[in-house]
């Protein structure tokens, strides 16, 4: 895959606190928590870094189901503020010019769960921690290693499941207390001026050293409403219309008890107020507490990795590059197709060239055959009417002669040497 070009880094938005973080030596610890995302339990680190951001922190993420790293969340935490183009375009370019299969979920990896962003693989991680002057911040989240046998949070309602239910084990008072009165005694006491009732609070401090933690009960019932048995009520009416001053004494558990003496009136009991919810969540886990930290962080990166509108905006993401490749993958196909046919067509255009050679061969063979025969036909000719030059040496033409001359010069060259012939041929008979 041919690499292409890198926009440049946003380094003017660079975390000022990495430098100072990595020179001190103390690097900040791995965390560790249960994500339920889709179904699954996925256990993710997380390292705290501060950012000068409304928040003040980010945090880099790591699953060790694959064992990636968000690079989303190393962008962010080098370069918190930087505008949200540039990181898409950092993104991108590593999506096109690196291999990121098996790092996280998808139509591609259906046996991996789909988490929000984008994910590489330590290596990578390591690579691009160098360019974003993370160092050994994410060399700590490579090497970080938990516990297989830790008990670690849960993210979600699976994490409030066991506090709520181990608070809810504690054993409690009575919402309502029946108030129990005393055998009216033989002989009254003398009645008092009048008649001292201590206030609720002081009643409630005297009665019970400590008022149990507040839980979700239903609302008490007045004592007034409640039918009350009818001993009480003879004693009652007894009381009144033989002492008018007297007052009642009886135990009412965690509300405190109440004394019996001689009075002008009777103060009723006072009513036990609601605790409502927000009172009891404050008293479980105060706020500002350690707890109530964890909860909100491992909230907020339940909700920055699997949160339903980041989860949709990933699925868009993905399917726009997921179209990206599949048209890709198409024009390659088509390079490839156009590749065969200009290759079936040079094989065709050399197939007819062949048969055109074929073809002229023959005709070359029988062109030369009858060249061959005409030279072997005997070519009658007309004969010459004029006298035929002959070619004479230069030396011989000063002796040149007539036809005439030259006829006589052979006769006579006949003649003598016949007349030869016949005076020596009889000497030898």
């Amino acid at each position: 895959m041919p690499q292409s070009l890198r926009p440049p880094l946003p380094v003017r938005h660079a975390n000022p606190h990495i430098p100072v973080t990595l020179q001190s030596g103390s690097l900040p610890p791995v965390k560790y928590q249960i994500l339920n995302c889709q179904g699954q339990d996925i256990l993710v680190g997380r390292m705290k870094i501060e950012t000068p951001t409304p928040t003040g922190h980010a945090f880099i993420l790591r699953r060790f189901d694959t064992g990636a790293v968000s690079l989303t969340t190393m962008f962010r935490a080098a370069f918190p503020n930087a505008p949200e183009h540039e990181e898409r375009s950092e993104l991108q370019w590593v999506k096109e010019n690196h291999d990121l299969t098996g790092n996280n979920g998808g139509p591609l990896n259906p046996g991996v769960t789909r988490l929000a962003g984008t994910w590489v693989s330590p290596a990578l991680a390591r690579t691009l921690g160098e360019a974003y002057a993370l160092g050994d911040l994410i060399t700590a989240v490579v090497e970080a290693t938990p516990d297989p046998h830790g008990n670690y949070r849960r993210s979600g309602k699976n994490a409030s499941a066991p506090v709520s239910s181990s608070k809810s084990a504690a054993p409690t008072a009575p919402a309502v207390a029946e108030i129990t009165t005393p055998p009216a005694p033989r002989t009254l006491p003398t009645p008092s001026p009048t008649a001292v009732v201590p206030p609720a609070t002081k009643r409630r401090k005297e009665s019970s050293p400590a008022p149990p933690p507040p839980i979700p009960v239903s609302p008490p019932v007045s004592p007034a409403k409640t039918a009350p048995p009818p001993p009480r009520r003879s004693s009652r009416a007894r009381s009144r219309t033989q002492s008018p001053g007297l007052s009642r004494t009886s135990s009412t558990g965690p509300l405190g008890s109440i004394t019996i003496t001689r009075g002008a009136s009777v103060t009723k009991t006072p009513k036990v107020t609601k605790v409502s919810r927000r009172e009891e969540v404050q008293a479980v886990t105060p706020g500002g507490s350690d707890l109530t930290v964890v909860d909100e962080e491992t909230e907020l990166i339940k909700e920055s990795v699997a949160g339903s509108g980041l989860q949709q905006q990933d699925e868009a993401e993905w399917k726009e590059s997921y179209a990206k490749i599949v048209k890709s993958e198409a024009a390659k196909k088509e390079v490839v197709r156009k590749r065969v046919r200009e290759e079936e067509e040079e094989g065709e255009a050399r197939e007819e060239e062949m048969e055109g050679v074929a073809e002229e061969a023959p005709t070359k063979l029988k062109r030369a055959r009858e060249e061959e025969e005409e030279k072997l036909q005997f070519v009658f000719q007309e004969p010459q009417v004029g006298e035929r030059a002959i070619a004479t040496n230069k030396r011989v033409s000063k002796f040149h002669l007539q036809p005439k001359t030259k006829q006589l010069a052979w006769g006579a060259a006949a003649f003598a040497i016949g007349m030869g012939a016949a005076a020596f041929l009889p000497n030898f008979l």
